[in-house]
């Protein structure tokens, strides 16, 4: 059975796949607030629009006190930003940037929920495959998605509130530009050896916003996840994240040892493309 959606709150709305599944939902007179730091040149007198940092704590619980007398039956959070850096000159600035966006915020709309949320209501995580693949230079991104999933799930079982975590392979999207803007100085950190590997690493970033799953097909995915009456806690998107899902059943330094001549092996091809 389906489950009928009446009010829809959703969080990082400027992202593509977010437009996308607004898109759906509009056709279907569901009532959508939407949040988010940038414009949303989205207009319907079924859309209600916010402006916020979610990075900002009090700036999540600003945001619901717009939402007085208002029951959500589904909540998305679709924010988020991906830092990359070698571990071994990663700053502790660029860590708590990561977590501020990805998991923080999370936590923040999480603690707010339960005056604003019904009774079978379910949130919603759009994660990665990067929170159980293990992917070199993007430790940050991987933290906060790991750690985001674990939030969740333990909200569940404490809650009784139904939790779903859509771990996404890549998706054709601007969020891509977006981190290799966010990251103009973190790639100035990729010197002596690890200089081809940062070169690849921001080519290989702007050529994701032209592959992988469009992002009508994986907001249509998510439509479909939504709207069941009992969404299993976890999905894999993308045929990438279940090839991901299945390397990571192989644990310690064989699969390290795969991963570094794997890396080793789109860095010279890269190269040699140039």
């Amino acid at each position: 059975m389906k489950k009928h959606l009446r009010n829809v709150l959703i969080f990082g709305a400027t992202s593509d796949v977010a437009c996308e599944l607004i898109n759906i939902l509009l056709k279907l007179d569901v009532v959508i607030y939407a949040v988010s730091r940038g414009k949303l040149n989205i207009e319907h007198k079924n859309l209600k629009k916010f402006n916020a940092d979610l990075s900002l704590e009090e700036n999540v619980f600003d945001v619901f006190k717009n939402f007085n007398g208002i029951k959500f039956d589904t909540v998305l959070n679709f924010q988020g930003v991906a830092i990359s850096s070698p571990v071994e000159v990663l700053s502790k600035e660029e860590l708590q940037k990561q977590l501020d966006i990805s998991l923080f915020s999370l936590l923040s709309v999480l603690k707010s929920l339960p005056l604003y949320i019904t009774d079978d209501a379910t949130v919603v995580a759009i994660s990665s495959m990067a929170s159980f693949g293990i992917y070199p230079f993007l430790s940050p991104y991987s933290i906060s998605k790991a750690s985001s999933d674990i939030l969740l799930s333990a909200y569940e079982i404490e809650t009784g509130i139904k939790t779903v975590s859509i771990k996404s392979g890549v998706i054709g999207t601007k969020f891509w530009k977006f981190c290799v803007d966010e990251n103009e100085k973190n790639f100035e950190k990729f010197k002596g050896k690890y200089e081809n590997v940062g070169k690849y690493l921001k080519d290989n970033a702007l050529k994701n916003a032209n592959k992988g799953l469009s992002p009508k097909f994986a907001a249509k995915a998510i439509y479909k996840i939504i709207t069941r009456k009992s969404p299993k806690a976890s999905y894999l998107l993308g045929n990438d994240a279940r090839f991901t899902s299945f390397v990571s059943m192989f644990k310690g330094r064989f699969l390290f040892s795969l991963i570094r001549k794997v890396l080793k092996f789109k860095v010279m091809r890269f190269l040699n493309e140039r």
